[in-house]
């Protein structure tokens, strides 16, 4: 005999209509809701903005840093990467 699985309001318990996923700090968290829990939940909600999260980009007062360090003592590996293939060279 087959078994079905039905999704229950986790807030009233009458049948779920949608899954939610709420995120909170870095946990994600899934709720079933019925429409009136839904719309009650999403009431003063907001959709997220397109692009980087805040506080993801690097502040200007510390620029990062790219290439090889001023005086590094390892400039044989920068020659032999100038260097052309054998392949090419004959």
């Amino acid at each position: 005999m087959a078994e079905a699985t039905v999704l229950v309001c986790d807030v009233c318990g009458r049948p779920a209509t949608h899954t939610v996923t709420i995120k909170v700090g870095r946990a994600n968290w899934q709720k079933d809701l019925c429409d009136a829990h839904l719309a009650a939940t999403t009431a003063g909600a907001r959709k997220p903005r397109p692009g980087r999260r805040r506080g993801s980009v690097v502040p200007a007062s510390a620029p990062k840093r790219r290439g090889r360090p001023p005086g590094s003592k390892n400039k044989a590996t920068a020659k032999r990467r100038g260097r052309p293939s054998k392949a090419a060279a004959g």
